[in-house]
């Protein structure tokens, strides 16, 4: 479980653990930017200043939620959010019960957004293809939640995460909202040619020109 915090002056960030120092064992605690940060993406601070209050009753950081991989029994919860999107005219229970046999559903590994008290706010499925490309898919938020970014906050912080096993890493979606949204975390998209499944849009992370490989991966990512 990863825990998310807001900074005093606004920023977000994702605490990834707690380590120590080499030559005085201080305890430090290790954290993530969650927006684009020109000096690093990884901080790390004394754990009593990480915690201590800047003024009365204002804490240098606040935590606001937390990250974690989806269990088999938030799933019931946890699907249904997708289901006004891509129901098709299933009842809920069906629309949950059909992911068991989506070939996506079955090899990825799913990441879910909570508040501090268990507020279910948001999912989303991640697909390792090969070494150094993720699909992120099926990015899903509690309709009583939509339109507050949770959606783009699990996303940025999933990335975040996985960015610390591949520092390289590239990610590759299929935009079924504004793309802007997804530009903002780094994404971009593709040219026409390789717009295989419009309205959703192609999009990916990096400068590197795509690979015939990739190209693969985007025409049957459906």
């Amino acid at each position: 479980m990863w825990t998310l915090y807001r900074h005093t002056r606004g920023m977000l960030y994702l605490r990834l653990g707690t380590a120590l120092h080499s030559e005085t064992c201080e305890p430090m605690e290790v954290y993530r930017s969650l927006y684009d940060n020109d000096m690093a993406p990884l901080w790390v601070r004394p754990q009593p200043m990480f915690h201590e209050e800047v003024a009365p009753g204002q804490k240098r950081f606040t935590e606001v939620g937390r990250i974690r991989v989806m269990m088999p029994e938030d799933e019931a919860v946890y699907l249904a959010f997708g289901h006004d999107a891509w129901g098709k005219g299933l009842s809920v229970e069906e629309f949950v019960a059909a992911y068991a046999h989506d070939k996506h559903h079955t090899r990825g590994t799913r990441y879910l957004l909570e508040s501090n008290d268990g507020e279910p706010l948001a999912n989303l499925n991640t697909i390792r293809f090969v070494r150094g490309l993720i699909g992120i898919a099926s990015v899903s938020v509690n309709p009583k939640h939509r339109g507050q970014g949770y959606g783009s906050t699990l996303t940025r912080g999933v990335m975040e995460i996985l960015r610390c096993q591949d520092v390289d890493v590239r990610f590759m979606l299929y935009s079924e909202v504004r793309p802007a949204l997804y530009e903002r975390l780094g994404f971009t998209r593709l040219p026409e040619e390789l717009q295989f499944h419009l309205p959703s849009v192609a999009m990916m992370t990096g400068k590197e020109r795509v690979t015939e490989r990739e190209v693969l991966f985007f025409r049957e990512y459906f």
